[in-house]
């Protein structure tokens, strides 16, 4: 009797056990679930204020190109008295549509679109600057040039009146 008490007492501890790591298991995974829970509802919210960021954002690029679409067309329909005005705007359109074009072209996540970018800016300011200097020099030159011209006028006149 006292063995086959004792398989009982065996059975019993061995049963025991098996409850209580199945028990442990269970708080384990429910520990688990709620973590994953809380974590699925930060992600949640992350993915939500995300959402809300992008959709502000395509808002504001709607807008500005809405702004840049009226401000281009309110140049283009600007009366030019300049004819060279109205020259240089058209080769800046040409080439700003030029840039964008190219500029599409070259996939967004590029690493080649940063050195893009400072390429262009590193143009355009090469050009004011040339623009700039070059307007200088035609207003120094442009007087130096007038003199020299009707010195040589006289000059001439003053031979020839010689022979």
């Amino acid at each position: 009797m006292v063995s086959q008490f004792e398989a009982m007492a065996l059975q019993v501890n061995e049963a025991t056990r098996e409850i209580d790591d199945a028990m442990l298991v269970a708080e384990h995974n429910a520990r688990k679930a709620e973590e994953c829970e809380h974590r699925t509802q930060q992600e949640t919210a992350r993915a939500n204020a995300l959402a809300a960021e992008l959709e502000e954002e395509r808002r504001t690029r709607v807008k500005i190109a809405a702004e840049f679409a009226h401000y281009r067309d309110v140049v283009q329909h600007a009366p030019v008295d300049d004819p060279w005005g109205q020259l240089g705007r058209a080769a800046s359109q040409i080439v700003n549509d030029r840039v964008a074009w190219a500029r599409a072209k070259i996939p967004p996540d590029s690493p080649l679109l940063p050195w893009f970018d400072r390429a262009v800016e590193l143009a355009k300011t090469a050009g004011r600057q040339a623009w700039k200097w070059g307007k200088a020099f035609y207003l120094w030159a442009k007087p130096r040039v007038i003199e020299a011209w009707k010195w040589l006028r006289s000059e001439i006149a003053r031979r020839m009146s010689r022979e």
